[in-house]
């Protein structure tokens, strides 16, 4: 869900940013908030969608002993991710991506439970998230 709500958000100017609160918190909601919009600054959007090929749990903590120090419930998830059907155009229609960009790569996300009291089931949302070097996954 988290991949393709920000794929609807860069490919429809007029859908909201903030629809990105459904799946994002903490600093990738704020860093995520900041691409976008500069994207829609630069007149850029997106065509075609990012696939999910694959996944693998690093970590699993259940800790909450420290929600306002940010010690609450977190996974860390590998995603291997597809951008092969995917273009970003500027306001002319013209693609952007340049020729060299890799079609497939590994991202480590850290999803977490800031509601766990009230929300244990729900309450999920990418927290943080970084591009790791590996080898990219097959289809």
């Amino acid at each position: 869900m988290y991949y393709s709500t920000i794929d609807k958000i860069r490919q429809d100017p007029k859908a909201p940013i903030s629809n990105l609160d459904a799946v994002a918190v903490s600093t990738q909601l704020s860093a995520q908030e900041k691409f976008l919009s500069n994207q829609r600054s630069d007149g850029l959007h997106q065509v075609g969608d990012t696939k999910v090929i694959e996944t693998k749990v690093q970590l699993v903590s259940l800790d909450n002993s420290d929600p306002s120090a940010g010690r609450v419930p977190s996974v860390t998830i590998d995603v291997c991710w597809d951008v092969s059907g995917a273009d970003l155009l500027d306001a002319d229609g013209k693609s952007v991506v340049p020729a060299d960009r890799a079609d497939r790569g590994w991202t480590r996300l850290t999803v977490a439970n800031y509601s766990w009291d009230t929300d244990p089931e729900g309450g999920w949302r990418v927290a943080g998230g970084k591009d790791v070097e590996k080898s990219p996954c097959t289809a």
